[in-house]
């Protein structure tokens, strides 16, 4: 039923979007993607390249132009055709591999957190991308095989965009202590952490250690590309 619900929501979004964009035209090469498939998307965008951590997995390979300007529309215009289609895939990628977790090493009812912003940045966007594709991808689940909390972690620390880095020290650096976990929420849960992009998993692994330190189980991350 609720799987129903969002389908038709989707849909109405998706109308109102081409109405707007008689009105406001958009970039030709980000229309060109809302009209792809998820199929189409999934066989014109090369896998990622494996991370130097394997709990942590992208989807896509972020230098494609496809995934790069999806996830910029994701992320700068609050995209809903593409946020859907790209979560859809997400949403898929995840279960595939979380699904030897649950059976070996009871990985069970993980908790969905995504990467937090700091509150400076999230009142000068308006919204958190990471946020928006975990309630997505928990909204496709229904509730079937994960939760979701959105106050278990905090960013407290306003930091320069890790991309912004010469090296790896500095990133770590820069991201050290940068993190809050309420620990009355993760507490022994295991959690899946999302990201819109992994670049060298400093951020995944800064967020996973604070997680840890409130008790939380084992910890694995996701991200649409890396």
């Amino acid at each position: 039923m609720l799987r129903n619900f969002t389908t038709g929501m989707n849909k109405i979004k998706e109308y109102i979007s081409s109405i707007l964009n008689l009105i406001l035209p958009k970039d030709s090469e980000i229309a060109e993607i809302e009209n792809m498939s998820e199929a189409d998307i999934a066989n014109s965008v090369p896998e990622a390249n494996e991370i130097n951590n394997n709990r942590y997995k992208a989807l896509f390979q972020y230098k494609n132009k496809i995934s790069r300007k999806a996830i910029w529309a994701i992320k700068y215009n609050k995209n809903q055709i593409i946020l859907n289609k790209f979560s859809n895939l997400l949403y898929e990628f995840i279960l595939e591999n979380i699904t030897d977790e649950v059976t070996f090493s009871n990985f069970n009812n993980p908790l969905l957190i995504p990467i937090p912003m700091h509150k400076n940045n999230l009142r000068e966007r308006g919204y958190n991308q990471s946020e928006l594709i975990a309630k997505e991808v928990y909204k496709i689940d229904e509730g079937k095989n994960f939760d979701i909390e959105l106050e278990a972690l905090a960013k407290t620390k306003e930091t320069p965009h890790q991309s912004t880095l010469k090296n790896k020290n500095e990133r770590l650096k820069n991201l050290k202590g940068c993190f809050s976990a309420n620990s009355d929420l993760v507490k022994n849960r295991n959690i899946i952490l999302i990201d819109d992009v992994i670049t060298t998993g400093t951020t995944m692994s800064e967020a996973s250690k604070t997680l840890r330190e409130a008790g939380a189980k084992k910890i694995v991350g996701f991200s649409l590309a890396h």
